[in-house]
């Protein structure tokens, strides 16, 4: 390489100082051999010149190397611009699923604790698909005697149906304060709605909303009396409730149908009864249970959750919930959930 020598040129031109360091250099060299070339090239020499230099081609060269500078002048440039954006977007990314994490909390807290009296026990179960579920549920007295019980299903998940929920169940609690006769609830001294007339309330309220347009909402609404046993109970579009009878060990289905809400504005609702013994339980339950996926893509079931609530019937209560939740995660393998789970059973003592 005694012919080849590496130079550092530092030339002025246009009035700009042009400084061709490592990583643009040009080397001048009295030999045009291939050999020779490839060493200095491999060396770290971005052009080269044969000798004699001529002045004319050493000022295209430089002017070359200048666009090269401004080039790469402009690349760091950018790049530097890259990395405020990305620190900007991951800022914001982490501020909103703080955001989202506390809503969840939130949405969370707005779900009852478990019930435990003498003659009733209420538990749940409850598993967002994301952050925040389109799911919600309540069980309230509705007086001395009497308890309420809702489940909705909001179309979708995600911030704009959890949004929706949480208004359905605020509409729906407000509403449960209106008094009503005797006759039309079905048992004396009964408060609130009963459970057709509070699905045509919130379906009125709903379908009158812009979001009605995109979204669609499940319901099961339910009163109990207490001392009877007799449970009403109103549907929209929601999975039938199930019920297991301790007497005979069977499961028996809700056979109460009705549209979603929000489909149709002025919508009769039908309701049905049931009777609920010592040692009965009631299940209602959102379509994510029996829509939940395996790793081979298949649905848990129908028949799958039946089977289930029998096996998990000599159980107490919340040890069955527990089994289900666990039977749920098993079949879903290490995959997420593609859609929100919720159900609420109540066992009459």
């Amino acid at each position: 390489m005694a012919d080849i020598i590496r130079l550092l040129l530092i030339v002025l031109y246009h009035n700009k100082s042009i400084y061709f360091n490592g990583s643009n250099s040009i080397l001048l060299t009295g030999r045009d051999d291939k050999d020779s070339l490839l060493q200095g090239m491999e060396a770290g020499a971005d052009d080269f010149l044969v000798k004699p230099v001529d002045r004319e081609e050493l000022r295209v060269r430089i002017r070359a190397g200048e666009r090269i500078l401004r080039l790469e002048q402009q690349i760091d440039e950018r790049g530097r611009l890259l990395e405020n954006v990305n620190r900007e977007l991951k800022q914001a990314y982490q501020t909103i699923r703080n955001d989202l994490a506390t809503a969840a909390a939130i949405q969370k807290s707005l779900l009852p604790e478990p019930w435990t009296l003498p003659d009733l026990e209420v538990r749940s179960l409850f598993i967002a698909s994301d952050f925040l579920a389109g799911d919600m549920f309540g069980y309230f007295p509705l007086d001395d005697r009497h308890v309420g019980l809702f489940q909705l299903d909001v179309s979708g998940h995600g911030v704009s149906s959890a949004l929706i929920s949480v208004a359905l169940s605020k509409c729906l609690l407000q509403s449960r304060s209106l008094d009503v006769t005797a006759e039309a609830c079905g048992s004396p001294g009964c408060g609130g709605l009963p459970p057709n007339r509070m699905l045509e309330e919130l379906n009125r309220f709903f379908a009158g909303q812009p979001e009605s347009n995109n979204y669609f909402a499940t319901m099961i609404y339910a009163v109990l009396d207490r001392e009877t046993g007799r449970l009403e109970l109103s549907a929209a579009g929601h999975p039938p409730p199930l019920m297991w009878k301790g007497g005979t060990g069977a499961v028996v289905e809700s056979g109460v149908r009705g549209l979603p809400l929000g489909v149709v504005a002025d919508r009769h609702y039908a309701s049905e009864s049931h009777w609920m013994a010592a040692g009965d339980r009631f299940f209602a339950y959102s379509d994510g249970i029996t829509e939940c996926m395996s790793p081979a893509g298949e649905a848990f079931g129908s028949g799958r959750f039946r089977r289930l609530l029998e096996e998990t019937a000599p159980l107490p209560l919340a040890e069955a919930i527990g089994r289900i939740e666990l039977s749920l995660s098993d079949w879903r393998g290490r995959g997420s959930y593609t859609d929100d789970i919720s159900l609420v059973a109540i066992e009459r003592k």
